[in-house]
């Protein structure tokens, strides 16, 4: 057949209207079912422009390759040059009238969206709205599929059956693409479809892409019958009506009870189940991870290089500035992700943000302008929770790239390489809460601690028991109360005396007491032991007198926040700066110093809502425990010279008093470096053996082969096999493998132009010892060994190292057999 009747073949000469119209009709109302599923992915007018855009283009490129009968390279090409021409000013027109560079990036982001474009879909949070060039992969799914798919439909004359199935991939883009939750069932007045929005657009996807099917196939059919009456001039007799409307009533009512099958089903089939997507596999948790832990950087901002230094400043009517939430604890440090959880744990996600996100219930909007001064970690400064973010500078792009939020935890970080950098500036828009209620009010959500108890050391068990306070909010406060009065702030485990830091200057009249750094268990533990052990020593509820606990608000809040989950409140660290306030250190005038970074806890009200609880300790009344002078008891001993014995060591053996040998002790074995040195020979040789067991295993095979064949107990048998070690020497080395020949025929083949070759006597001594009716003997197969012997080496002495090397480890020989 040739290539033009092959072309032709896949191709209806002449479509008619009728086939252009009606299957244009049905694929669109798939692809608008497909629009229907991506929907919640944006939710902006512009997605539904995106979308009526690139279909009419894709009608008019597919009407364009019927009418000038185009391959399908040339559709290929020509669509996207469509995608490229018209994708900056459909997908980001803001982005056009920005200026050069904005349209330059834009429509870079354009021509790389169908590589890069699923990043900007999986770790943005929903919606995406208008968030740069986003759109991109919208317009360009939605112009190649409906293209592909209405050529193949108008076109192609069996593979149409192609067309819905790629139809479909618009509905699963919405589905792999969109959010991990399901929708809410869909209600339309008093009716309601059973089930989530995807449910209802997967059903009706298939629907549609079944009716398309059986419309083609019938048209089709209808179309073969009327050639064929054509041809012969016989005219076929059609179905009666009520033929075609019981089948068509059938079908109807099989298609109706799969679908309601289906929809009763599926809900209880998935219930309980999570929704696997796309999305859930793309999180930056890993570098989030990889990360110190913020707290355990705390007393960095103290050093005299960093406490004076602006890291940054704000202008914002919020009254703190949060740098980092470390919501979980693991008995050593505080953490901003739970290491235990992996990355589908959506509430704890960090996501790029789009052009806004929703802000909660009972907050008033706020503002804060930024600028970045000597402060470069990842952690970026935010107020509130956040709405919106917009960057300057040069390097706003790639901030806006790399700058992740997590919703539920407050928390914004700059990754993916991208760093803050001095005069880097940025415009957030947040939510913050109208009012917040007084920690005495506050009511705890559970019943139970949440910390795992080896987390909590039994000390401070013992000191919220000893302190006697009621439980709810009104404990809480009593507790931190006491624990703020009762503790003495210290930064560092020692000073110098002559040059004490600044932070000390800055306190003034003040005693300095070691503190050293963590906030491990075994730290929080020592805390409440000089705590408890204070109180039973001083006694009575004096504050002042029970100054006990030396740190700063690394230790304070960690410790805080265990009371809190003992009394049941859910509760999280954060690292900030207070911006008002007069008791506490705040950032005077915006600008925030290393001095002023502090740590506070958030306890979470049953309501829902989150109120700071500050925990930084006193530093006015110094320590000064009591010491008790104890005379130790006088116990009158009467002595007795005259009557005084000799006592040996209760331990001392009376026999040990003789001479000691001056014979050395006998040397005990060593047995660890002996262990050590097998050890280490064992994995040596244990590697040796997997390098190069798999070539000895090749020798020994060859070799017991070969033995197996000389001590064959029938001088026959031992000729026979001498002439197989033959061949399969020569296979080895490269010559041609018999197949179906005779020995003759092999040993002309091997022979053929080696004058010094001998396989024409072995292959006619081979078959003279099968088919000679005088019998072989041990010593004319012993001759015949000898032959092979001397072939193998005149074999392997022809060609170099290398290839003398390859023939023994050749593995032809050994596969050969079976292969036949």
């Amino acid at each position: 057949m040739s290539r033009r009747s092959r072309r032709q073949s896949f191709r209806v000469d002449r479509p008619s209207a009728r086939l252009l119209v009606v299957s244009a009709v049905l694929l669109d109302l798939l692809f608008v079912v497909g629009a229907v599923a991506a929907w919640p992915i944006y939710r902006a007018p512009a997605f539904v422009m995106v979308v009526a855009i690139a279909l009419a283009s894709a009608h008019v490129i597919a009407w364009a390759g019927v009418r000038w009968r185009l391959s399908g390279w040339w559709l290929a090409l020509l669509t996207f040059g469509v995608y490229v021409v018209l994708g900056l000013p459909v997908v980001a027109p803001a982005m056009l009238t920005g200026g050069g560079d904005q349209a330059l990036r834009g429509l870079v982001g354009v021509i790389t969206a169908p590589v890069t474009g699923w990043k900007d879909l999986l770790t943005l949070d929903l919606p995406l709205g208008t968030y740069q060039t986003t759109l991109a992969p919208v317009f360009l799914i939605w112009l190649s599929v409906p293209v592909a798919a209405l050529s193949l439909a108008w076109r192609a004359r069996r593979l149409w059956v192609l067309a819905p199935l790629l139809g479909l991939l618009l509905p699963i883009f919405g589905v792999l693409f969109g959010a991990a939750a399901l929708s809410d069932p869909l209600a339309w007045g008093p009716l309601m479809i059973p089930g989530p929005i995807e449910m209802a657009v997967g059903a009706a996807a298939v629907l549609l892409a079944l009716a398309y099917v059986v419309w083609r196939t019938l048209d089709d059919r209808r179309r073969s019958l009327r050639a064929a009456e054509a041809a012969t001039g016989i005219r076929t007799t059609g179905r009666s009506g009520s033929a075609v409307a019981g089948r068509i009533a059938i079908s109807a009512a099989m298609v109706t009870i799969a679908v309601a099958a289906g929809a009763i089903a599926a809900p209880l089939a998935v219930a309980g189940q999570p929704r696997d997507v796309l999305r859930e596999r793309i999180d930056p948790r890993l570098e989030i991870q990889a990360q110190l832990s913020p707290l355990a950087q705390y007393r960095s901002f103290f050093a005299d290089d960093r406490y004076d230094e602006v890291l940054f400043s704000i202008a914002t009517d919020a009254d703190r500035v949060r740098l980092a939430t470390l919501s979980y604890y693991d008995g050593r440090l505080a953490r901003v992700l739970d290491p235990s959880v992996d990355g589908s744990d959506q509430t704890t996600a960090f996501v790029r943000v789009p052009s806004s996100l929703p802000a909660p219930g009972g907050t008033v909007p706020a503002t804060a302008d930024v600028t970045i001064a000597a402060y470069d970690d990842v952690w970026m400064p935010t107020v509130g929770s956040l709405t919106g973010i917009q960057f300057r500078g040069e390097s706003s792009s790639a901030l806006a790239d790399g700058f992740f939020y997590s919703p539920s935890a407050q928390t914004g970080v700059v990754l993916g390489g991208t760093a803050l950098t001095t005069g880097l500036g940025y415009r957030q828009e947040a939510a913050v809460p109208t009012s917040l209620p007084a920690v005495a009010d506050l009511v705890p959500g559970r019943t139970s601690p949440q910390l795992l108890p080896a987390t909590v050391p039994e000390s401070l068990t013992d000191w919220i028991r000893a302190q006697e306070a009621p439980g709810g909010g009104e404990g809480l406060a009593l507790l931190i109360e006491r624990l703020r009065a009762r503790g003495f702030l210290s930064h560092a485990l020692s000073i110098d005396a002559e040059r004490p830091p600044l932070w000390r200057a800055e306190l003034g009249d003040y005693t300095f007491e070691p503190s050293r750094a963590g906030h491990s268990t075994d730290r929080i533990d020592a805390m409440f032991t000089a705590l408890l052990q204070r109180e039973t020593d001083v006694g009575g509820e004096d504050d002042a007198l029970l100054v006990a606990a030396v740190g700063d608000d690394e230790q304070f809040s960690v410790a805080a926040a265990m009371i809190a989950d003992q009394l049941g409140f859910a509760v999280r660290i954060v690292l900030g700066a207070r911006l008002t306030g007069d008791e506490l250190p705040r950032c005077e005038d915006g600008g925030c110093r290393g001095g002023d970074v502090s740590a506070w806890i958030e306890v979470q009200d049953a309501s829902g809502v989150w109120v700071p609880v500050d925990v930084t300790p006193q530093h006015e009344n110094a320590m000064s425990p009591d010491v008790l002078e104890v005379r130790d008891p006088e116990v009158p001993t009467e002595v007795h010279p005259e009557g005084a014995e000799q006592v040996l060591p209760g331990d001392a053996d009376p026999a040990d008093n003789g001479e000691r040998s001056d014979d050395p002790l006998p040397e005990s074995v060593d047995w660890a470096a002996i262990w050590a040195a097998a050890r280490i020979g064992a994995i040596t040789l244990s590697a040796l053996l997997l390098v190069t067991g798999p070539f000895l295993l090749v020798l020994l095979l060859k070799a017991v082969r070969r033995r197996s064949r000389r001590s064959a107990p029938d001088p026959v048998g031992r000729v026979t096999g001498g002439w197989d070690e033959y061949v399969d020497a020569a296979v080895d080395s490269g010559l041609p493998a018999p197949g179906t020949r005779t020995r003759q025929e092999v040993a002309d083949l091997h022979g053929a132009g080696d004058h010094g070759s001998r396989a024409t006597l072995l292959a006619t001594w081979a078959d003279r010892s099968v088919f000679d009716a005088e019998p072989t003997t041990s010593a004319d197969s012993d001759r015949f060994w000898e032959i092979v012997e001397a072939e193998r080496s005149r074999l392997l002495a022809e060609r170099g190292w290398w290839a003398r090397l390859r023939a023994r480890l050749s593995l032809r020989s050994l596969t050969r057999r079976t292969r036949t």
